[in-house]
């Protein structure tokens, strides 16, 4: 009987482990990756159009927002490379030759995906630098240099945590001063943080718009699409729970993380270029200062008193 309880053991541990082997999610990684990539790179390419079609130059912000989808492209490409690698496989499954370059290319991968969040959100900052004044300014020019630092750090911890370099991906003697836990902790914070600076930004418009002098449907739909920058904010809060995957040893985790990571980019670089987008489904009104390089026309009024000093036209 013994026996028999045995065999009926082994064969459900054989039948398990047979399934685990079959599992697979590198076509779910790349689909969507790649998915996110190709919306992002559409809207985009529809906002470098409204302005062309607009006759107006390429400002900061236009020029950050595209190293922002070049990095988000980089990122998903390395990532595919992973893939070639084993990455979406569950850990015992994985070559024993492939971890040394999957490791490496992943950790690529994620500071290409950082510095996309980063100058993603600082092409939206920028433009909101057009449109504001006095404390409003003040308050994104904070952002706008925190998020970088904070993102930045985080980038520049991947490589640093551990001397020399490449025991991150080759193993071997060496000293890791940081740790998983540490580093779970920080990208805990560079989350949260993140998140919280994408849903002020998406919020500061609002005393802007509300106070220019178009009509209130124009309001109405300038506060909708500036404020798209809430999504994103809710998809690096969503990121949180999936940094557990950093430091386990079975990388399958990583999916989720990789995943998220690319939509929170991939997001900000949409909710960025709505705003302009909204150029080509309006005609244009009345004079455009050329010193403002938003697509958007308000009248920011700051104290009634100083209205012609104070008021910035941007073309809607």
């Amino acid at each position: 009987m013994s026996e028999n309880n045995d065999m009926s053991s082994s064969s459900s541990s054989s039948s398990s482990s047979s399934e685990l082997a079959n599992v697979d999610y590198s076509p779910q990684l790349n689909s969507t990756i790649w998915f996110l990539t190709a919306m992002s790179a559409l809207f985009m390419g529809l906002r470098i159009y409204a302005k062309v079609w607009r006759k107006r130059p390429l400002w900061w912000d236009d020029y950050f927002l595209i190293a922002g989808w070049i990095s988000l492209a980089t990122s998903a490409a390395m990532l595919s490379v992973c893939t070639h690698f084993d990455l979406g496989k569950h850990g015992d499954f994985i070559k024993p030759e492939n971890l040394s370059p999957l490791l490496l290319f992943s950790y690529i991968a994620g500071t290409f995906s950082i510095l996309a969040a980063a100058w993603s959100k600082s092409s939206f900052a920028l433009t909101l630098l057009c449109i504001s004044n006095g404390w409003t300014k003040k308050i994104i020019w904070f952002i706008l240099i925190s998020v970088n630092v904070v993102l930045g750090t985080g980038a520049l911890l991947q490589w640093i945590q551990c001397w020399p370099t490449q025991k991150l991906w080759l193993g071997g003697e060496g000293v890791c001063w940081m740790g998983f836990q540490r580093m779970r902790e920080y990208n805990t914070f560079s989350a949260a943080y993140s998140g919280a600076a994408d849903v002020v930004l998406a919020m500061l418009p609002w005393n802007i718009i509300w106070r220019a002098k178009i009509r209130r449907s124009e309001k109405l739909g300038a506060l909708f699409a500036m404020s798209m920058g809430v999504f994103a904010g809710a998809t690096s809060f969503s990121k949180i729970p999936t940094l557990t995957a950093i430091g386990n040893s079975d990388m399958i985790t990583m999916v989720s993380l990789y995943i998220v990571g690319t939509a929170e980019s991939a997001i900000t670089i949409i909710a960025a270029s709505i705003p302009i987008i909204r150029a080509l489904f309006h005609r244009e009104e009345g004079p455009v200062t050329p010193s403002v390089p938003s697509d958007f026309k308000l009248t920011v009024l700051d104290n009634e008193e100083d209205l012609e000093r104070n008021s910035t036209s941007i073309s809607q």
